[in-house]
């Protein structure tokens, strides 16, 4: 199962081609396949969602167009009906700090069948700290956007001149220089390995939503707790634990973690045995999971004509030899066979 992500994302991207004149990635024969999908997306405009690995791939090649990072460029065009019920919650806060509280419990509504960091908020010496994981490093640009996204939404909903964040924190290094994004917050920006986080003060979260109604606002929530209530199956746990275990084998392998499943089972908080029958419980098994994953890994870096050294040592092998037996095993072929 995919991770799907909510329809106003495209219809955000869409707005973003238009406005820069970019719609000719939209057309011709040879447009490459993600665009192809998102062409299909925006024809059917399914409330099923789009795939979010696809949407982060057209973020990525649009970066190309931009000197500024795609995120905050996006960011600059959205509203609050993109992020869906979570934009017409927050437009009828009280006030912004009941917005973002209501942003904690409602953020895996942003996704349309698991979310993928959990969102939490931490208030702490007059400050209020908006603040999630980032285990995905192919995720950076939608890990930027959310936090672009929570910052234009506040401005969006109080409609007069905002206070700028305390701070920024990004939790992957950005590609380009962090002057890009203090202009765009208005404040110092932080990098700490792993966490995305934004940080208001109090007295800012106090100001008024310019369409605050309580009832209103009561009723939106009544539905978005029932929307979540819908998501909740076997399937969307699975899927979260999967993801958790694959975000810990990713470090694991940046680390050059020789023993891969302790490393994993450590991030987690608890021993290997508890580990395998949690995932047994929802029918998973840690050495499939690490199987897919290199897998995945290994056929992208092929293609990107990296060695077989290199990837052997990329992807937690002792030598050569061991990567090539564990990709025929997975495949059939060899390295080479696949290449061809």
């Amino acid at each position: 199962m995919t991770v799907k992500i909510i329809v106003g994302y495209v219809r955000l991207l869409q707005r973003v081609l238009q406005h820069y004149q970019l719609e000719h990635l939209l057309q011709g024969s040879e447009q490459p396949l993600q665009w192809k999908q998102f062409n299909q997306a925006l024809g059917h405009d399914s409330e099923q969602g789009f795939d979010l690995t696809v949407y982060v791939q057209l973020l990525k090649q649009l970066q190309q167009y931009f000197k500024r990072p795609i995120s905050l460029v996006m960011a600059e065009h959205a509203s609050l009906q993109d992020v869906g019920m979570m934009g017409y919650l927050a437009s009828t806060s009280l006030n912004l700090q009941q917005a973002m509280y209501l942003l904690e419990q409602y953020y895996p509504l942003l996704f349309k069948q698991t979310n993928l960091e959990q969102l939490k908020i931490v208030e702490q010496h007059q400050l209020i700290q908006i603040i999630w994981s980032a285990h995905y490093e192919d995720y950076r640009e939608i890990y930027e956007l959310n936090l672009a996204l929570i910052f234009k939404i506040a401005k969006l909903i109080v409609q007069e001149q905002l206070i700028s964040p305390s701070f920024i924190q990004l939790g992957l290094t950005p590609q380009l220089s962090l002057r890009h994004y203090e202009q765009f917050f208005g404040c110092n920006i932080q990098i700490y390995a792993g966490q995305y986080k934004i940080c208001f003060d109090q007295e800012v979260l106090l100001a008024r939503s310019f369409a605050a109604d309580q009832q209103l606002n009561q009723v939106l929530s009544t539905q978005a707790q029932q929307s979540l209530q819908q998501t909740d199956t076997f399937e969307h746990r699975q899927q979260l634990l999967k993801q958790k275990v694959v975000g810990c084998i990713e470090q694991a392998l940046k680390q050059q973690n020789d023993v891969i499943q302790k490393h994993v089972a450590q991030q987690m908080h608890c021993s290997e045995r508890t580990l395998q029958r949690q995932l047994k419980a929802y029918q998973l098994n840690f050495q499939d999971i690490l199987d897919e994953y290199r897998l995945g890994l290994s056929q992208s870096y092929l293609q990107q004509g990296r060695s077989l050294v290199e990837i052997a040592e990329l992807l937690g092998y002792a030598d050569q030899s061991a990567f090539g037996r564990a990709f025929k095993r997975w495949t059939g072929q060899t390295p080479k066979q696949f290449l061809k």
